[in-house]
């Protein structure tokens, strides 16, 4: 009976994440990961991170798309482009399907931990309406939510090989356990979280020196075995590095000072950041871009009731099981104090399930606890609903706000209206990309026919490495530029380009400027043409 209603469910989440799906615009991220899916459908040449490439059958694939990001988005968005074509639809088809095969997992772990079909469901529902896990699938390439249902496939399989004493489900999950070190590095917060949540649950149960003892007369002598499976996992990483060494090098420029400037130092305000991020990641209020903050105030509060009932639960009823879920969100939360880049909320996608598994899993053992079933039923379908209601409500606000705005920011749908005139305008001509966040997304969305070259660099300072690159660029009508509004420019070269081209008797002109639905400029394609010619000087 209960399996059935997964139907419904699976039904109401695909309604909420395919609806307007082009929106909001594809993003940088989003669209640079499936540059090179682009790239081998259309037989051209592939742009390879630091070059790092494998060639098979004369075909040269990538490794990954980052220092610490796969190429999973890669290749198994490559069916769906193929398939639906090169477009952003097609593209987040793709993202939508990775989000409903997490959703399936988690009902499947759910129901698995707490030996509970009704759990299950009650997990997966929790996911159906939650905006949070609705937009975050939808662009699940910009968050690398493919990561969340390695998680749980990883963690389901550990958990049948606990329960079944199965070897090939250990190996199973130390597979995936390297799969997700591929799909993105963090994962590795994940399964140190998975492990601390385990010790942690065997410890309030009173099996910790029994799990121990196992280690040594079973685990240890099958070590070999996992140890194999975790690097065929992440076989392409490891040859990555083999390579360029890019993993170890990015980790070891930032250990200290992050690329954007965080002090891997401040523990305590970097956790306060972090706790203060699982807050929002709780009541969904971090969608600005979609055109408004919308908030379940009523997420964090039940959230917060359920968490002592599980310390409860383990510490009275020597019953773990709701411990666990709730361990591995706050175990990856400290570990996320310390960053190579920022302290981004998107980092979360990895725990992305876990928030749901956590009410289900405690509402589940609650009910088994408690005598007065009936009334303890009626109060957890009560509390259900409250929750669904509020994400509900959350997700419809911010999908009527998405359809007026079309997206802010990086994630305006003003960049389709660029790439549409890229593709008409620039007749073969050489673009550039003056900032970051431009060339990705033409690529992609032009299907590889414009493929702008970025020269700013990933520096903020240092700009001889832009100077050489550019001045052979400094041709009357040869070139056109294209650029971030003035008040969004994230690497600013436009003083560095003056001094280039003034002494040449250049200057700028105007060709097209791009603007979100209210009207603000966030583009601006350019050119060089000779002094006093420009029709539309920039101001």
């Amino acid at each position: 009976m209960a399996r059935w209603w997964l139907i419904p469910v699976a039904a109401i989440f695909l309604f909420a994440a395919l609806y307007q799906l082009n929106l909001p615009g594809i993003h940088y991220d989003e669209a640079f990961e499936a540059v090179p899916a682009v790239q081998l459908l259309r037989h051209q040449p592939v742009q390879a991170f630091r070059d790092s490439t494998v060639t098979l059958f004369g075909t040269q694939f990538p490794l990954t798309t980052q220092d610490y990001i796969g190429a999973l988005n890669t290749y198994f968005s490559l069916p769906f482009l193929w398939l639906g074509g090169i477009n952003v639809t097609a593209l987040r088809l793709y993202a939508v399907a990775i989000g409903l095969i997490t959703l399936l997992l988690a009902h499947g772990f759910t129901a698995d931990l707490t030996r509970n079909r009704w759990a299950g469901v009650a997990a997966a529902a929790l996911l159906a309406l939650n905006p949070t896990f609705v937009f975050w699938t939808r662009q699940g390439i910009f968050v690398t939510a493919i990561n969340a249902a390695i998680g749980l496939a990883a963690a389901w399989s550990w958990l049948r090989w606990h329960r079944t004493r199965r070897y090939r489900w250990a190996i199973a999950g130390a597979f995936l356990f390297g799969l997700g070190i591929y799909g993105k590095l963090l994962f590795l917060w994940l399964i140190a979280a998975l492990f601390g949540a385990y010790l942690l649950a065997e410890g309030t149960h009173g099996r910790l020196a029994a799990t121990f003892a196992d280690l040594r007369r079973e685990n240890i002598a099958r070590a070999g075995g996992l140890l194999v499976a975790g690097a065929i996992g992440a076989f392409p990483l490891i040859l990555y590095n083999l390579q360029t060494g890019g993993t170890f090098k990015s980790i070891g420029q930032n250990a200290a000072t992050s690329y954007y400037g965080v002090d891997n130092t401040a523990v305590l305000s970097n956790l306060a950041t972090r706790l203060g991020e699982l807050m929002t990641l709780l009541n969904g209020g971090h969608f600005w871009y979609l055109g408004g903050i919308f908030r379940n105030p009523g997420y964090p509060l039940i959230f917060g009731m359920a968490l002592p009932a599980a310390v409860w639960l383990a510490a009275r009823r020597k019953n773990p099981r709701a411990l666990i879920p709730f361990g591995i969100i706050f175990l990856v939360v400290v570990e996320s104090i310390v960053t190579v880049s920022a302290l981004w909320i998107t980092h979360f996608a990895l725990i992305m399930p876990f928030p749901a598994i956590a009410l289900a899993v405690t509402g589940a053992e609650l009910h088994r606890a408690l005598p007065r079933r009936k009334v303890i039923t009626t109060a957890l379908i009560a509390l259900l609903a409250v929750v669904m209601l509020g994400d509900g409500l959350a997700t419809a606000r911010y999908h009527r706000a998405l359809t007026v705005s079309g997206g802010l920011g990086d994630h305006s749908d003003a960049v389709y209206d660029m790439a549409g005139w890229l593709a008409e305008n620039a007749g073969g001509r050489a673009v550039i990309a003056m900032d970051w966040g431009l060339a990705a997304s033409v690529t992609f969305l032009t299907q590889g026919a414009v493929t702008p070259v970025e020269i700013f660099g990933y520096d903020w300072g240092d700009v001889s490495r832009f100077d050489a690159i550019i001045t052979p660029k400094l041709v009357p009508r040869h070139t056109i530029f294209l650029w971030r509004a003035p008040d969004i420019v994230i690497f600013d070269r436009s003083a560095a380009f003056k001094t280039l081209y003034r002494p040449k008797n250049l200057e700028e002109d105007i060709l097209a400027a791009f603007y979100d639905r209210s009207g603000k400029p966030l583009y601006g394609a350019t050119e060089l043409v000779p002094v006093g010619t420009a029709k539309n000087k920039p101001k």
